[in-house]
């Protein structure tokens, strides 16, 4: 990022708030920018630390380490700093003494630094309920207390650090962010955000390794797939060959392999299918559902709380949750099943949905034709925190309490992000034909 560089440290020169200091870590970079941090080195108010390449969360403990200040911002190399940026988060924290991070809005812009779009995040309330979205990693100003309080950065991962740092500062802190714009975030095609797979595996061992480090956290988990005794769509029946394998073997098979599902139960009224699951996943419970629940207008709710039921009396447990699961999605994998569990337990919802982002605008039909759904104005940005999220019907994991009450859903809806890949819901011979071709030659 050497041809970045001398931008971001001089956004950091011309801020109006002055008593600052700057901790550059060249971390092993193989460009110019040794050269140009030169040109930096008289000014005393900057500390220059070349250093091998050791990645993003084990620098950012050297700079913690290295500070004299009570509060701390990462700046990316290729980022820059709005001149009053310092000066109006640092009054944040100065006059809240309650919040321990703040955090901006901000602008993307492209490789020569011209505005994209602007990227806005919804307003958080003092009486926000499920803080799930993330400040950003980069650009948001801690109180350095709390950040060595948390214990620093987990240099396990790689990236992620904003996820890392977020999901244990929320445990006993509070955040605030602006609605406004006060630094610029580079798009460009060497951006680490860039590479979803990546992001979306690291958020999923993160969650991972907080559940695990805190023995509270413990579920009673159960497994279901619900079969219906015919489907008004031909390609997603429990027998069809899916690349020479049965539709239903691919849900099983993945279900078999998570990590938190305490036991695995079909649910269906056709004893064939049932005598299928028996000699192919014997450890699997089969549950005969009676015909007053087998039509489509039953309620989901109702007939996995019969599927509950039965399966607490053969297995003398009580389950915490349901993971609901639908044959119509055979892409569906262990990681995100457990990822589900976990995303439960961290922020205390009531049901997790398995959901894909769609950025593109979204319309209504009104009386005066199309209106936008996700579409306020022109300048509005495409990009997580402005999207729609669609459920893909891969998963549900909702309580025991929801189902009790009739409502599967509950009041604090959690969710879990699959890539477009991942969320092949078939519905016709289109989607059939993709989810082979994922599988046959993607998805190895």
């Amino acid at each position: 990022y050497g041809r970045f560089i001398e931008q971001a440290i001089e956004s950091v020169k011309n801020q109006v708030f002055r008593d600052w200091e700057l901790i550059i870590i060249d971390d092993g970079s193989s460009d110019e920018s040794s050269s140009i941090l030169e040109h930096y080195s008289p000014d005393e108010r900057i500390t220059i630390v070349h250093q091998e390449n050791k990645g993003l969360n084990t620098t950012n403990n050297v700079a913690i380490r290295l500070s004299r200040g009570k509060y701390i911002v990462r700046l990316d190399a290729d980022d820059f700093l709005d001149e009053s940026f310092l000066l109006v988060l640092s009054t944040v924290l100065d006059d809240k003494q309650d919040v321990g991070l703040v955090f901006a809005d901000y602008h993307h812009v492209d490789t020569e630094g011209n505005i994209l779009e602007t990227v806005r995040r919804e307003k958080i309330q003092d009486n926000q309920g499920l803080l799930d979205l993330p400040a950003h990693g980069a650009c948001t100003m801690f109180r350095k207390d709390i950040l060595l309080n948390l214990g620093s950065y987990d240099e396990e991962f790689s990236c992620q650090d904003g996820y890392d740092i977020w999901i244990r500062f929320i445990e006993g802190h509070k955040p605030y962010n602006l609605n406004t714009p006060l630094f610029y975030y580079r798009q460009h095609s060497g951006n680490l955000t860039k590479n979803s797979a990546n992001i979306l595996d690291t958020r999923r061992a993160i969650k991972r390794k907080f559940v695990e480090a805190r023995k509270h956290l413990d579920m009673d988990v159960l497994g279901l797939l619900l079969v219906h005794q015919s489907s008004i769509y031909k390609q997603n029946g429990p027998f069809v060959l899916l690349n020479n394998k049965p539709l239903i073997n691919y849900i099983l098979e993945q279900a078999s392999e998570t990590d938190y599902l305490t036991d695995i139960a079909v649910s269906c009224f056709d004893q064939n299918i049932l005598i299928y699951v028996e000699e192919h996943f014997p450890n699997v419970l089969r549950l005969t559902r009676g015909l007053d629940l087998n039509a489509f207008n039953i309620s989901t709710a109702g007939v996995a709380n019969d599927a509950r039921k039965k399966a607490e009396e053969m297995t003398k447990r009580e389950y915490d949750a349901l993971c609901l699961l639908s044959l119509s999605t055979p892409l569906l994998r262990a990681k995100h099943i457990d990822h589900a569990v976990n995303t439960m337990q961290v922020f205390g919802v009531d049901s997790v949905r398995s959901v894909q982002e769609e950025f593109s605008p979204c319309y209504h039909h009104k009386k005066d034709g199309l209106k936008g759904i996700n579409v306020l104005d022109d300048k509005k940005p495409r990009l997580e925190r402005n999207a729609i999220y669609k459920d893909n019907g891969a998963l549900l994991l909702t309580r025991t309490k929801n189902l009790k009450n009739g409502n599967i859903d509950g009041n604090r809806v959690g969710h879990i992000t699959m890539l477009p890949e991942e969320s092949i819901k078939i519905n016709s011979d289109f989607e059939f034909w993709l989810a082979e071709q994922i599988i046959s030659k993607w998805d190895n």
